[in-house]
């Protein structure tokens, strides 16, 4: 056995909780389009309540600190926005087995859940110069999602594993395949293995 064999095994090439690799990347592209719905959803009232706090400032107040806040709620939206198409390539990705569009996509997610957490630091420092606080949806939505990220990119990784080691040796499965040996006996008298052991 190879190290990519190795490795793959290490990370459920056989499937984890009846969800075999292939599946599990399946699961995880419509998890991303779902997740990236609802935090659309949670994004746009977060950037009209921030838009409606900062009504109530003058112009001149805080305006280094505060005006960056609608800023940093347009940037993860614009984030969000870019999911969608890779997120759909990802899904195609799988279907022709094309392992350019499962690094892309592992690449994007890992970016993805960066890019949010120091959004999310960001706007909360931010706020908090102003005397005001953010959702706390933000910080449950970012703690649930991340976990959820990882889980889903081992299933992704070893799919990728399975793929490159399919082309490398011509099959594109890593389990054994059975050795059908010839038997002269007609399939109606063929013992099973349990039965030629005793006999």
């Amino acid at each position: 056995m190879n190290v990519i064999q190795e490795k793959v095994f290490l990370l459920c090439a056989g499937g984890f909780c009846g969800i075999t690799p292939k599946g599990g990347s399946v699961l995880a592209g419509v998890y991303m389009i779902l997740m990236t719905n609802m935090y659309l959803i949670f994004e746009i009232g977060h950037l009209n309540a921030s838009l409606l706090v900062l009504q109530k400032f003058e112009a001149g107040q805080f305006a280094s600190i505060i005006w960056n806040i609608p800023y940093y709620y347009y940037v993860a939206i614009a984030l969000a926005f870019i999911s969608y198409p890779i997120c759909i390539y990802f899904l195609y990705s799988i279907r022709k087995r094309d392992t350019v569009g499962l690094f892309i996509y592992l690449t994007w997610i890992v970016f993805y859940d960066v890019a949010n957490c120091v959004i999310v630091v960001l706007t909360s420092r931010a706020a908090k110069r102003a005397n005001f606080a953010i959702s706390p949806l933000e910080w449950f939505g970012l703690a649930t999602r991340i976990p959820l990220d990882c889980v889903w990119l081992s299933f992704i990784v070893a799919y990728a594993m399975i793929i490159i080691e399919g082309r490398r040796t011509g099959r594109m499965s890593l389990r054994t395949r059975r050795i059908s040996k010839h038997v002269t006996e007609p399939p109606k008298f063929r013992l099973g293995v349990n039965t030629r052991r005793i006999q």
